[in-house]
């Protein structure tokens, strides 16, 4: 499946329970209902954030962060390739 990366320029703060659900979800490996598969959320200390996803194409990571009230325009993502590997 393809792999994409996305940015958040600001992120909102979130709530714990919010946190701990992204954390349940990227655990479980598990797609949603855009078949997107959340692998890695990587925050920066300047308030962005970056998501990597696989997902069929970028329609979908963009339904899958919209439908979680995670604005977001197909402009902010990205597919990618890994050249290490690890993801």
């Amino acid at each position: 499946m393809p792999k994409f990366i996305d940015i958040h320029r600001e992120m909102p703060e979130m709530p714990a329970e919010m946190v701990q659900q992204i954390q349940d979800r990227i655990s479980s490996g598990a797609k949603d209902e855009f078949d997107a598969v959340a692998v890695e959320v990587l925050a920066s200390n300047d308030g962005s954030a970056f998501c990597i996803t696989d997902a069929p194409d970028v329609a979908s990571v963009v339904s899958s962060h919209t439908s979680k009230g995670v604005p977001m325009t197909q402009e902010d993502v990205h597919q990618v390739v890994s050249i290490g590997g690890k993801l």
